[in-house]
């Protein structure tokens, strides 16, 4: 008995070695080959939404309110009065101005006669060219005093004119930060105006996609307040280079907003259509993920190897390979959950 459990324990280890080479049976899995197809391209995305014009007005003159025209919520026309400040005293300013022109105007005739007579004088001999040069530097003195009178009462009728507040563009009031009876100092905010037909569109567009976008490409938006309701827009704009934080870059779209139902600040989801275009494409069932990061199987001389890829969008059954794969490689499509770097495997091609 001693004997055969010594024959016994001689031959446990080499069954041991040889298990240890044989290691375990290959698995049989299915494959496919990445391949190139077609793609109608399009992105999804969040944005927000932004007036097209966004205004805080000011006053430029001082002065007391005397009248309110337009109010919070209230359309206006661009140029319609908004707002009026007592206009009384850059009245009387205007008409002290206008006054000093025209005396600096009679002066300056009178000048200019006195100078074309000495002119005639001169040419007689009758005066000396001191006299005659001093009747010349003063036209010229009152030719100075007029432009300054002149520009004086321009100045004057502009203060007039600013004791109205126009709109500078058609819009809408967001705010009335002034009562009736209030008196306000120059640079005093009076009203925020802003515009919303068109109103603009902002989002951010990944990096693989920077490339499809063009400005007039069509968007298409969708907002929370009214899902059942689409808006189309058109891009207006690309920003030249990318956040670096988010490696997105920004664009910008004009949606016309006619009724108001587009409002600034709403998040907005967009659809956006790039074009048609070409990708690489691998059988959905070949993406392993986990925990944010996606994989595949490439099969190489009976093995498998993992390799990390990046992957973009899903047609039927086919998912993108935007990197880590080349036109050609075999990835297992089959048993994927069983696999990990290193496994024997027997591949066949999928049909």
């Amino acid at each position: 008995m001693l004997a055969a459990f010594a024959l016994a324990g001689c031959h446990q280890p080499a069954a041991a070695e040889v298990d240890s080479k044989t290691g375990p049976a290959p698995i049989a899995i299915a494959v496919a080959a990445a391949h190139q197809q077609s793609l109608d391209r399009t992105a999804e995305m969040q944005g927000a939404l932004f007036p097209r014009e966004h205004a805080v007005m000011s006053s430029e003159v001082e002065g007391r309110v005397t009248e309110v025209v337009a109010d919070f919520g209230d359309k206006v026309a661009a140029g319609q009065v908004m707002l009026k400040i007592n206009p009384r005293e850059y009245q009387l300013r205007v008409e002290t101005a206008q006054a000093a022109l025209d005396q600096a105007r009679a002066k300056l005739a009178n000048s200019t006669a006195r100078y074309n007579r000495a002119q005639t004088l001169k040419q007689a001999a009758a005066i000396s060219s001191e006299q005659f040069d001093q009747f010349a530097s003063q036209m010229r003195v009152d030719q100075a005093d007029t432009e300054s009178a002149d520009e004086a009462l321009a100045m004057a009728r502009k203060k007039l004119g600013d004791t109205e507040i126009k709109a500078p563009f058609s819009g809408s009031v967001q705010k009335r930060m002034v009562s009736l009876g209030e008196y306000v100092a120059p640079g005093k905010e009076i009203y925020e105006l802003i515009a919303t037909d068109p109103i603009k569109l902002r989002c951010p567009m990944p990096e693989r996609l920077v490339p499809l976008a063009r400005v007039g490409m069509p968007v298409k938006l969708a907002i929370d307040a009214d899902q059942g309701t689409s808006y189309t827009g058109k891009i207006t704009r690309i920003a030249p280079a990318l956040d670096e934080s988010s490696r997105t870059l920004l664009i910008e779209a004009e949606v016309a907003n006619p009724d108001g139902a587009l409002k600034p600040g709403f998040f907005a989801h967009v659809t956006m259509d790039l074009g048609h275009d070409r990708a690489l494409f691998v059988p959905t069932a070949a993406v392993l993920r986990y925990a944010g990061v996606a994989r595949v199987f490439i099969v190489d001389q009976g093995v498998v190897r993992a390799r990390e890829v990046t992957t973009g969008s899903v047609v039927g059954d086919q998912t993108e390979i935007t990197g880590g794969l080349k036109e050609g490689d075999h990835v297992a499509v089959s048993d994927v959950d069983r696999l990990a770097d290193g496994t024997a495997v027997i591949a066949k091609e999928q049909s």
